[in-house]
C-alpha cells in the first residue's frame, strides 16, 4: 500500500454547466475572528469552506456553530498581517486578525459551490480501498469533517475532507458524491488522501432549498 499525496480542502474541478469559471463573490470578515477546530484554534486557508453569519461576513462554515455551507475560499484579497500594519494578499489568514480601517477590512474571494464539482480527499482508507469500492459510493451523500493540520504551529489548519465512513442516501448530509477523480494522484485505491468528486447537498443558496436530496 502506498498513501497518495494529500491536498489541502476544496479545490475546483469543473463548473456542472460547462461554462468557464464563474467570477468569485467578494465578502468580508469580523474584525478579530477566530476559527476552531476541535478545541484548537486555526485560521482561514485558500481551499477552506464558508459561510455567512448574522453580520454579513464569511466565517469558516460548521467550525463551532451549526451553519449552511455558501462556497470556497479561493483568494484571500486583503489581510492585516505584516509586522507594520500594512495589508496585502495572503493565503492563509491567522485567526484573530483584526483591522480597524476599511482599508484594512479583511476581505476573501469565495467561489460559491452551488453549480459547480470540487475535488476534495477523503478522511479514511477503511471505508473503500479499491476503485470498484469506491464507485460504489457515487450518488451516495456524505458529510465533511475536520481533520485538524498542525503540521505548522505558526499556521494551524483546519484541513477539510469528505468523511466517507458517513456515506448513506439520507438527505441531510452535506455533499453528493458525483465520481472518482481522474486525477493522476490517485495512485493506490488503498492508501490514505483518494479523490472524489462532490456536489454541494444542502447550502445556503437558495437555488438549493433547506432539506437536501436523497441519495441513490
Amino acid at each position: 500500500m502506498a498513501n497518495n499525496r494529500a491536498k489541502y480542502g476544496f479545490r475546483l474541478y469543473s463548473p456542472q454547466n460547462g461554462s468557464g469559471r464563474a467570477a468569485g463573490l467578494e465578502g468580508g470578515v469580523t474584525s478579530g475572528y477566530q476559527a476552531n477546530v476541535a478545541a484548537t484554534n486555526v485560521g482561514v486557508s485558500i481551499g477552506d469552506p464558508v459561510a455567512f453569519n448574522a453580520a454579513g461576513n464569511f466565517e469558516l462554515a460548521e467550525d463551532v456553530t451549526a451553519n449552511r455551507f455558501f462556497g470556497v475560499v479561493v483568494a484571500i484579497r486583503n489581510a492585516r498581517i505584516e509586522s507594520n500594519g500594512k495589508s496585502r494578499p495572503a493565503s492563509y489568514l491567522p485567526g484573530g486578525t483584526t483591522f480597524t480601517n476599511e482599508v484594512d477590512r479583511t476581505s476573501l474571494i469565495v467561489l460559491p459551490f452551488n453549480d459547480n464539482i470540487w475535488e476534495i480527499d477523503v478522511d479514511d482508507n477503511v471505508t473503500a480501498t479499491t476503485l470498484a469500492a469506491y464507485r460504489a459510493l457515487v450518488g451516495l451523500n456524505a458529510d465533511m469533517v475536520y481533520t485538524l493540520d498542525s503540521s505548522n504551529a505558526d499556521k494551524p489548519r483546519a484541513n477539510p475532507q469528505l468523511d466517507i465512513s458517513t456515506a448513506a442516501v439520507t438527505a441531510g448530509l452535506d455533499f453528493r458524491i458525483m465520481g472518482v477523480s481522474r486525477t493522476a494522484e490517485n495512485q493506490d485505491f488503498s492508501g490514505t488522501n483518494v479523490k472524489l468528486l462532490v456536489q454541494l447537498n444542502l447550502g445556503s443558496d437558495p437555488a438549493l432549498g433547506t432539506t437536501g436530496v436523497v441519495g441513490l
